[in-house]
């Protein structure tokens, strides 16, 4: 299996922002994942290991309910808890074909972003340091 993640760390980077946390019922706080739409078309290219279908992709974050990869709309996956690792499997034509752990407390903000290309594989970044990242 490939794995293959690309997050920003800053060299002395703080606590994540306080301005959008939200708080679980238990005082916890937690962050939200924003999933970036994928073509529904085919890719043209892809890295040895990164071969799926548009059509049956999904995403699954820890032990949550798989959800098809979004080809329009960025999709938000809300409530995840700020203290904890958490993986990430995508899934196409029903075999697991990437993962990825992360943690909120790696990034600066409190909306981290997936985006994924058969190329460069899974990313995983925020919405205060990379541009592509539009998690509103």
């Amino acid at each position: 299996m490939l794995l293959t993640i690309f997050s920003v760390a800053a060299a002395g980077q703080g606590e994540p922002s306080e301005g959008n946390n939200r708080v679980s019922s238990e005082g916890r706080e937690l962050g939200t994942v924003c999933v970036l739409p994928n073509p529904a078309e085919p890719p043209t290219r892809v890295s040895p290991g990164g071969q799926y279908d548009p059509a049956t992709l999904t995403v699954r974050i820890d032990k949550r309910e798989p959800i098809h990869w979004p080809h329009k709309q960025t999709v938000r996956i809300e409530d995840l808890l700020l203290n904890e690792r958490h993986l990430v499997a995508l899934t196409s034509d029903g075999k697991q074909i990437q993962s990825v752990w992360f943690r909120f407390s790696d990034h600066e903000n409190l909306n981290v972003c997936l985006s994924f290309d058969g190329y460069g594989g899974i990313y995983v970044g925020d919405d205060q340091k990379n541009r592509w990242c539009k998690c509103k």
